[in-house]
């Protein structure tokens, strides 16, 4: 299973907006440029959001969007209908779609995925747009530093297949005494 880009960024916008709750609308260009995300692709993603009734427009000189309920209120499934449709893409997958698959009987991996489409569903109805929004986190690295980083793990990748040791790579969790 793979979290589409339309989630991801659609998520990101419903986050932003949930931190500025309570301040008005938030233009889409000031969620684009301090999430770092393309502005034309936003507009298309509010559009399913508006639909979806999770977001509101407001115009004008101080128009933008916001959430049309608190953030505690909206949870991830929610979003993640809104903008990717079911959760998980199999026709018998969900205690609603049982009915959709031709087969007889049930195939050998339904339990399985049923259970997986159940967990997933569970946890993102259990998670609201207010405790995204609290948790640690912020807009992603500018490109230059992902780069650096990506760049620092192959190195040590490398160093350690030449050298039989295991890679290092610099811990970023903890801050070191300066020198």
């Amino acid at each position: 299973m793979k979290l589409s880009t339309r989630a991801e960024y659609g998520i990101r916008v419903l986050v932003a907006l949930a931190r500025a709750e309570g301040s008005g609308p938030v233009s889409l260009a000031t969620v684009a440029r301090t999430e770092k995300l393309p502005h034309a692709y936003l507009e298309q993603l509010v559009g399913d959001l508006r639909r979806a009734k999770l977001v509101s427009a407001t115009r004008g000189k101080s128009g933008g969007y916001s959430l049309t309920r608190p953030a505690a209120d909206i949870n991830l499934v929610e979003a993640m209908r809104a903008l990717d449709g079911p959760i998980l893409e199999m026709p018998c997958a969900g205690s609603d779609n049982l009915e959709v698959c031709a087969r007889p009987q049930d195939c050998s991996v339904h339990d399985v995925f049923q259970r997986v489409h159940e967990s997933l569903e569970s946890v993102l109805a259990a998670t609201n747009l207010a405790e995204v929004a609290t948790a640690a986190g912020g807009p992603p690295y500018p490109m230059a530093v992902r780069r650096k980083r990506v760049a620092e793990h192959a190195a040590a990748r490398a160093a350690a297949a030449r050298g039989g040791a295991t890679p290092s790579v610099p811990d970023r969790t903890t801050t070191q005494p300066a020198p």
